[in-house]
């Protein structure tokens, strides 16, 4: 099985001069504990979409294990998510598995996804949202919506930006993101790659799976990453380089 890793953005907001996923938290990097606790739930071959600073990026994973592809997004700087997944769209086959980049997270997250008998699911915070967060309505165990517009009273919880996509929707996916980029719609060079998720909530079961209990923690700002190493690093189960 794969996992697709969007990592081409620039962070602007944290004034780093390397990759935000290159950020060190809790001994390792984000997107390096991010491979390491995908390959305990069984994947080896990862496609990370890459940007700014790309050079430097490869060159930080040139030494781990597994099957490596890159992609890389030229227009880093003015797309945002969905048009970097349109271009990894080639490698939308079968099973896979979503990560951003900044996310935060260890194995068990992973792991919890693995056990998920439905075949696609998403990691959910249950709870009250923020308006910068990417909501969730759900009914029953099904996801009926997504997005950063949504009402946030009228939702149920976040999604924190790992999700598992199964075989079955990997088609239509693919169809809605190249509707959405070749089609001329020039919005969706800024749109989340969860508007294209949206699109096709009505047509397939979403599986909301709780990881609350779990330390998770995205990074957009100067205060997450200072969160995620003071507290939420703590939380980490064991070194996410050694065998699971």
């Amino acid at each position: 099985m794969k996992a697709i890793i969007l990592a081409a953005g620039i962070g602007r907001r944290l004034g780093l001069n390397y990759p935000k996923c290159m950020a060190d938290v809790g001994g390792t990097s984000i997107i390096r504990r991010q491979v390491a606790s995908l390959s305990a739930a069984g994947i080896s071959e990862f496609v990370v979409v890459l940007g700014f600073e790309r050079g430097q990026l490869q060159a930080h994973l040139a030494d781990l294990p597994g099957q490596f592809t890159f992609v890389v997004n030229e227009r880093f700087a003015e797309t945002n998510t969905l048009y970097s997944l349109y271009l990894a769209r080639h490698h939308i086959t079968g099973s896979f598995y979503y990560a951003n980049a900044d996310v935060v997270f260890d194995r068990r997250l992973a792991l919890r996804l693995h056990a998920e008998p439905t075949s696609t699911a998403f990691a959910v915070r249950f709870g009250s949202c923020g308006l910068e967060d990417v909501k969730v309505m759900v009914k029953g165990r099904r996801i009926t919506r997504i997005g950063k517009q949504l009402n946030p009273a009228a939702c149920q919880g976040e999604f924190v930006g790992v999700a598992r996509f199964g075989p079955d929707l990997a088609p239509a996916f693919v169809e809605t993101l190249t509707t959405a980029v070749e089609g001329g719609h020039v919005q969706a060079l800024k749109a989340y790659f969860e508007e294209a998720v949206n699109a096709l909530c009505g047509r397939w079961n979403m599986t909301p799976v709780d990881i609350g209990d779990l330390p998770c923690c995205e990074i957009d700002f100067p205060a997450d990453l200072a969160l995620a190493r003071n507290s939420v690093a703590p939380l980490l189960r064991d070194q996410p380089e050694q065998a699971p």
